[in-house]
């Protein structure tokens, strides 16, 4: 069939019509033609006929507004401020491949329920990636005694970084869990899939899985567009369709073809005031405890010379052992430790296949001679992950404190500080000679000024 026939028996029904006129609603809806160019703004959809007019002029897609306005039609320049009545949350999950949109789309929506939001709002892009929202209804009215409304976008950046940093780690593990096997060429695999160098795609402690998909923080701004529900796309000619969280992980890209749609679904709507004010808050928090460590300056001791095994931490101990489970995880925590104890590479590899001789199994030796590799390009010492990191020393089973550690309280808060501690304590002090005493000048011998 040809395109043009698809775009207009799609946009021809009364429920498709309906949806979007539906969603529409105090936004700003603008069309977007097959070269990627945009038809004038601003512009709102009240009437079927007026979408059908757009489809008429060559108008594939429609985008809308992720704020809410009072009279959008009147929108300028100068005056939007003034005319914004509210917005939502809104986080692009930006992506090459499809799996990777699910994958990190359910960890996003885990970490909003994680903060009490049960009602998160999930769409298809029609293309890779997928949309996850909380409607304005959700957002608390005020934040800091300063209205909610005339803080987007620094306070909706604020909390898509938030996220971001709240779910690295199960973001990395979901990555890492599914492509860092036995053997090495998965991840070089997934590298050229991504078109993300490898150098860039792994890191100390693992790979990095906003390199895979990311949020963006930067394309949350002033009178931003996006694809709007029910849309089709101009490159897929499949629809952007909302799609039930719990029913993410079953959704293929052929449920969303315009044939098979029935758009009983909304996006962005049902929310419940005050649900996301722990969010709101958590994320205040975040970012002022981040702006003070910038302020901070912390004066760092350095090791001199090779820490000793005896002043490992028990972890590193059971590590050691040899494990059944989280070996690939566990050789990234004992390459960075050992690192930083200054061993040199020769004793840190030996190490390393010592210790994997006694895994049960062991890791391939190609994948362990690859990692090794690629840390001894690395010039910066990283310390390994922190103690109550996710999916590390506890998740493992080699958590086991000791009085050293604070036990059950865990005060230690990294395995190197639990080392740096004995170091520094067993370290001897250099000796210090007495200061002999200062002599003081008879007044007399100073040299008298001539008149």
């Amino acid at each position: 069939m040809n395109p043009r026939h698809i775009i207009a028996d799609y946009y021809c029904r009364q429920d498709v019509q309906d949806a979007m006129i539906k969603f529409g609603k105090d936004r700003e809806v603008v069309g977007v033609f097959r070269s990627g160019s945009f038809s004038s703004r601003p512009n709102v959809i009240l009437y079927p006929k007026e979408i059908m007019a757009m489809v008429r002029t060559g108008v594939i897609e429609f985008h809308s507004s992720v704020e809410r306005w009072r009279q959008p039609m009147s929108l300028r320049s100068d005056n939007y401020e003034s005319l914004r009545k509210g917005w939502d949350l809104l986080f692009d999950m930006d992506c090459e491949v499809f799996e990777h949109g699910k994958l990190a789309s359910e960890v996003v929506i885990w970490a909003f329920k994680k903060h009490g939001i049960r009602n998160v709002s999930v769409k298809f892009t029609g293309g890779t990636g997928f949309h996850i929202g909380v409607p304005w209804e959700s957002i608390p009215r005020e934040v800091n005694y300063r209205k909610t409304v005339e803080q987007y976008p620094s306070l909706a950046r604020t909390i898509a970084e938030y996220i971001k940093d709240y779910a690295r780690d199960r973001m990395e593990k979901v990555f890492f869990d599914k492509y860092c096997l036995e053997e090495q060429p998965n991840l070089e695999a997934l590298s050229k899939q991504i078109n993300v160098p490898l150098s860039k795609l792994q890191t100390e402690e693992g790979i990095d899985p906003y390199k895979i998909v990311d949020i963006d923080p930067i394309l949350i701004s002033p009178r931003h567009l996006f694809r709007m529900p029910y849309s089709l796309n101009k490159k897929t000619f499949l629809v952007s369709l909302p799609v039930r969280p719990q029913e993410l992980g079953d959704f293929q890209k052929e449920d969303s073809r315009p044939e098979k749609l029935k758009p009983l679904l909304g996006f962005l709507n049902n929310g419940e005031p005050g649900e996301a004010e722990l969010l709101v808050a958590e994320a205040m928090d975040w970012n002022s405890m981040k702006k003070e460590k910038k302020k901070a300056s912390r004066r760092i001791i350095a090791i001199e010379g090779q820490v000793d095994e005896s002043m490992f931490p028990p972890c590193i101990k059971k590590i050691k052992e040899g494990l059944p489970d989280g070996r690939k995880r566990s050789m990234f925590i004992l390459i960075n430790f050992l690192r930083t104890m200054n061993w040199t590479w020769d004793r840190i590899t030996k190490y390393v296949e010592e210790w994997n001789a006694r895994n049960k199994p062991p890791l391939h030796e190609n994948y362990v001679r690859s990692q090794l590799r690629w840390h001894t390009a690395r010039t910066d010492k990283v310390p390994p992950p922190n103690c109550d990191s996710p999916g590390r020393y506890i998740d493992i089973g080699v958590c086991k404190p000791d009085q050293k550690c604070g036990g059950e309280a865990r005060t230690i808060k990294n395995p190197v500080n639990y080392s740096k501690k004995l170091y520094f304590r067993e370290k001897p002090k250099k000796e210090t000679k007495p200061r002999k005493p200062r002599k003081r000048k008879d007044p007399m011998d100073y040299p008298v000024a001539k008149p």
